[in-house]
């Protein structure tokens, strides 16, 4: 591909601390449009990329009521019902979720947190967040598709280990038919527990969210065994655990 298309795209300032591999499948999807690939970027991370992030205005867990993705869950109820003695959180596609390690001490007391994240600038506040009050987290810039580096990462943390994926698979299987499948896979095996979430409402919460969704429904039922699902916050959280055959 012309990496001038992918220097091209990243020339509007919320794009410029994205992977170019993600960028370049962005423009594969929208045929090297330029401005089809902007759009499609931006349904998917400008969300998070207010001017205040951006400029590096926003360092407390404020930020998490600003947040289209965020703002209406309440995440001491939430991480008081899906977590029990994890020592490590692993985020993937973590967007502001960061800023809300106050309530994972609170339910955890003692856990290490990694949040990924494509969003170069989100990474940047996350660990000024977390250095300003010397918590035991880190956010890494990572592209998601890269599914080495994860397990890599993933395999070297301490147990018992679970990983986050809220509201990321529609994202995910926007970019590739069939990689969230391929994702649980290759995580499953290193982590006791996963919890995903999905939306089930529009952004603006003014109707129901129609994507239907009961392949991952199947696929889950087929190879995790289900600890608990939970509607909460206008999403769907399922809870699971690896079926080891």
């Amino acid at each position: 591909m012309d990496k001038n298309l992918i220097l091209e795209v990243k020339k509007k300032r919320e794009f410029t601390e994205l992977p170019d591999s993600l960028v370049e499948k962005a423009l594969f999807l929208n045929k090297n449009d330029v401005k089809s690939t902007r759009a499609f970027l931006r349904k998917y991370f400008g969300v998070f990329l207010t001017n205040k992030v951006v400029k590096n205005k926003i360092l407390s867990e404020g930020v998490l009521k600003s947040h289209i993705s965020s703002r209406k869950r309440d995440y001491s109820e939430l991480y008081s019902k899906i977590l029990t003695h994890e020592k490590t959180i692993i985020d993937l596609g973590c967007g502001v979720n960061g800023f809300s390690y106050y309530f994972l001490k609170e339910v955890l007391h003692s856990v290490k947190y990694l949040g990924f994240e494509a969003s170069g600038q989100l990474v940047g506040n996350m660990n000024l967040f977390f250095a300003e009050n010397q918590f035991n987290a880190t956010a890494l810039h990572l592209d998601l598709f890269n599914l080495d580096e994860i397990s890599n990462i993933l395999e070297k943390q301490e147990k018992p280990r679970t990983v986050f994926l809220f509201q990321v698979i529609d994202a995910l299987e926007k970019f590739e038919k069939n990689f969230s499948k391929k994702l649980l896979l290759v995580i499953a095996p290193l982590c006791e527990k996963i919890v995903l979430s999905y939306s089930l409402k529009s952004i603006s919460g003014k109707s129901t969210f129609q994507t239907n969704r009961n392949w991952i429904k199947y696929f889950v039922e087929e190879h995790f065994q289900v600890i608990e699902e939970l509607d909460l916050f206008d999403e769907h959280f399922i809870v699971l655990s690896y079926n080891k055959k």
